[in-house]
């Protein structure tokens, strides 16, 4: 994390100023010339000659001696240069030197002790799993990492950042009640965050059987009065009012979402797809929705409105619904299969009633899914064959794309979109029409 390091690195810059300047300063009144100094020291002479004459103690006629004595010797100091300083008064340099290098050095050893540095960085403690890079960390080193992390935010209860890394990690890791006790804990210092409360809906959601209804969905609402545009929470709205068979308000969710997305972001050709999706599923329920116009190819709205029970689109004027789009044929010979598999160290963190998605994607360019197949993690190892006619648009199509890779992911929460936690495989890039192709899931999302 670099602007740690150089906020760091400018306090401790600060904090040597404050030592160095005074210690280096020269000030006159305090760094008397060599010159002056002797002169102060005949006045006093000459002060206790006069003392010595009037108390008796020196005779009269010794006085005239004593003073004759005293002007030989000035006239000798006095012949002293001016500039030169007087014993005492150098600038201390070897000091100053000393301080440059103890107060950094010992700043960064007083981290070491009592912080965590391992922490600055959230991706090491996320990706440090068993789909980690192993060489960085082992499943012992992240435990160790993780039950530091754990201590330092237990003393600090208002530590939003680290309470936030401590659930992630626990996240990462697999250990979901964990992370739920983290995430009610973030949610009670940061009430306000949107990102939180709907991180917090997912883990309870989780907790529950992936059930989003209830407690979950009212933590997803409370996200988005906060701000009505927060992708996940609005991913989550879209989801829970789908698996309530609410078609046209998840549908509403959906469009806000691919609405306050930035037009480069990779995440809306599967937004469209989700709609589309969400669509034929009313289609299929006797419950037809009017087209998307998002999907149809119109610009976006660049305002969504306020969020209500109908999605933004009941108040059009009634449309005739459209039939859903035909599904295209599958092209002979240009179809890819294979078979996909879970490394065996990320054995333990699947469970039967965890969703796995099998798509095939352009190898450039684009992320939207060309063939897409959704089965449950109980079937895994899972041979697969994808194809033209598991295609959400018609007018791109897995045959047409040159080279193509084959993604496998399994999540807990069964959302079309990755989330953190979930578990992934991609193959080498293929031509349509690869046969045999292996996908080993191996990684975690962080």
């Amino acid at each position: 994390m670099p602007a740690f390091w150089i906020v760091a690195a400018l306090l401790t810059v600060v904090a040597l100023a404050f030592v160095l300047v005074p210690l280096l300063r020269r000030r006159e009144a305090d760094s008397p010339t060599l010159r002056e100094a002797n002169l102060a020291a005949l006045r006093s002479q000459r002060q206790e000659i006069e003392s010595d004459v009037s108390l008796g103690v020196l005779a009269p006629e010794a006085k005239e001696e004593a003073l004759a004595e005293l002007v030989a010797r000035a006239s000798e100091d006095l012949d002293t240069p001016t500039e030169a300083p007087a014993p005492g008064s150098r600038r201390p340099w070897p000091a100053a030197i000393a301080f440059a290098l103890l107060v950094p050095a010992c700043a960064f050893g007083f981290y070491l002790w009592v912080g965590l540095p391992a922490a600055l960085d959230p991706r090491a403690l996320a990706s440090a799993g068993p789909g980690g890079d192993q060489g960085a960390f082992g499943d012992h080193q992240m435990e160790e990492l993780v039950v530091q992390l754990a201590q330092k935010v237990r003393e600090r209860p208002d530590d939003v950042q680290g309470w936030n890394l401590l659930a992630r990690s626990y996240n990462a890791m697999g250990r979901n009640e964990d992370a739920l006790e983290a995430y009610a804990h973030l949610a009670k210092i940061a009430p306000n965050d949107p990102q939180v409360l709907a991180d917090y809906a997912d883990a309870l959601a989780l907790a529950r059987g992936k059930n989003l209804s209830g407690e979950p969905a009212e933590i997803i609402q409370r996200a988005l009065k906060i701000d009505p545009k927060h992708p996940k929470s609005l991913a989550l709205a879209g989801t829970v009012t789908l698996n309530e068979g609410k078609f046209a308000e998840s549908v509403g969710y959906w469009e806000r979402l691919y609405a306050a997305l930035p037009p480069d972001s990779q995440d809306l050709g599967e937004i469209r797809n989700i709609i589309e999706d969400v669509r034929g599923r009313a289609a299929a329920a006797g419950k037809p929705l009017p087209p998307s116009r998002l999907v149809a190819g119109a610009p976006a709205p660049s305002k969504p409105g306020p969020m209500a029970a109908a999605p933004p689109m009941a108040a059009a004027p009634p449309m005739a619904s459209a039939p859903a789009a035909p599904k295209a044929a599958a092209v002979p010979g240009k179809g890819l299969s294979g078979t996909v598999k879970l490394a065996d160290a990320l054995a333990g963190r699947v469970s039967p009633t965890d969703t796995l998605f099998i798509y095939a994607r352009a190898a450039q360019g684009s992320r939207m899914p060309l063939a897409i197949l959704r089965g449950g993690a109980r079937e895994l190892p899972k041979s697969f064959d994808l194809d033209d006619s598991m295609g959400m648009a018609p007018n791109v199509r897995l045959s047409e794309t040159a080279s193509v890779v084959i993604e496998a992911r399994v999540s807990k929460a069964g959302g079309a979109m990755a989330q953190p936690g979930d578990l992934i495989g991609t193959s080498a890039p293929v031509a349509p029409g690869a046969k045999g192709v292996a996908i080993v899931i191996d990684k975690v999302v962080p």
